[in-house]
């Protein structure tokens, strides 16, 4: 019997196909409009150093701001009091992460109305934005968290090949800074615009001197002319907003949005509310807890300021193989007579980090409305 063929034999249509899941991947990630070059001002920059050479591992540099009062008059001399560049470094990994789909033998396609193979590129196009987005996610958050918003991954995951950082002390808030974790009530501490107010006032008392151990200055996500921090909530997060400024107070959000500089940015694209120079936006998935309050069972989401690279993902895959960062493969089973597609993503994912402290982001811990 012959064995069914999914995969075109064609070399060159074989790279299609691969560009065709790619594309569909980038359009359904929800961090793809986030996401840019090393010389972008945006929250998710892309390494790709190791896209057309050997490696599994990238270095990032921060180069610290200089500090201190300068030398005045002629009475001060300058000798003996040069500065230097004092540049900080994280390092990240990158490695395989497959999926295999066993498509069945030519009597599967027989049986069913639709096409396999059109129907197993589309599947690994979710597959593979899904995976990408939760990646980013967790490593943003530093955390898996409980639930199964995020699909694709265990409540006990770590990260690999980078681990999930947990935030810095400096770059977390409960609420709106005035409480610890152990004192979230649900019904007191959901999101507001007070909030966002003061996850936006700790970004800008971060001052830069990174050389005192203190935390990098954040730097707004720039696209098109408009310079503003994001903050990303939950589907809970966005209804508790809601409910706080009420439909009028959240229309006039809207408004805002659509009135701002930049608005037709593609950071903008989506984005629900615009306040005091933060875009608002929603989540389907996000990384929530339950080991707040008290008795350390309350029930709470960590939301996200971000600003200009706040997490980094490397490829190692486009230029090695049909210049593509998704590969497919076929292998086969029972003697040829069942055929698998193999997905394959040489990639890292990780959170910025210089000096022991986060970059670019501000983790925003509230309690939400307990979803029915």
């Amino acid at each position: 019997m012959a064995r069914t063929q999914i995969l075109p034999t064609d070399p060159g249509a074989v790279k299609l196909w691969e560009t065709e899941v790619a594309n569909e991947a980038t359009k359904k990630m929800v961090f793809s409009k986030m996401t840019g070059t090393e010389k972008s001002a945006m929250p998710v920059i892309r390494k790709t150093s190791l896209e057309s050479g050997p490696g599994d591992e990238v270095t990032c540099y921060l180069i610290a701001k200089m500090t201190g009062k300068p030398r005045e008059g002629s009475a001060e001399k300058i000798a003996g009091y040069e500065d230097k560049l004092n540049h900080y470094t994280d390092k990240m990994r990158i490695d395989k992460h497959r999926k295999a789909v066993n498509v069945g033998d030519v009597m599967d396609q027989k049986r069913v109305p639709f096409d396999i193979a059109e129907q197993c590129k589309a599947r690994l196009s979710d597959y593979a934005s899904e995976v990408t987005d939760e990646q980013i996610l967790m490593h943003l958050s530093g955390a898996r968290g409980i639930g199964d918003e995020i699909q694709h991954y265990p409540t006990d995951y770590t990260g690999f090949p980078n681990a999930l950082l947990a935030p810095d002390t400096a770059h977390r808030l409960v609420w709106d800074g005035s409480i610890g974790q152990a004192d979230l009530v649900e019904a007191t501490h959901k999101l507001g615009t007070a909030v966002i107010d003061a996850a936006k006032l700790k970004s800008g008392k971060m001052m830069g001197d990174i050389k005192s151990g203190k935390a990098a200055k954040m730097t707004p996500c720039s696209a098109e002319g408009g310079k503003h921090f994001l903050f990303l909530t939950g589907q809970e997060g966005m209804y508790d907003l809601r409910r706080e400024v009420g439909d009028a107070g959240f229309l006039t959000l809207e408004k805002a949005k659509m009135t701002a500089v930049g608005e037709k940015s593609v950071i903008y694209t989506g984005g629900r509310a615009f306040y005091n120079g933060v875009l608002i936006d929603e989540l389907e998935a996000i990384v929530k807890f339950n080991n707040g309050g008290a008795s350390s069972n309350q029930r709470y989401m960590r939301s996200l300021f971000l600003g200009a690279h706040a997490v980094a993902v490397a490829y190692g895959t486009k230029g090695q193989s049909r210049n593509t960062r998704y590969e497919l493969s076929e292998s086969d089973l029972d003697h040829g007579e069942e055929e698998v597609i193999v997905l394959r993503l040489i990639a890292g994912f990780k959170k910025m980090r210089y000096n022991g402290l986060d970059h670019g982001i501000i983790s925003v811990d509230h309690t939400h409305k307990i979803a029915a």
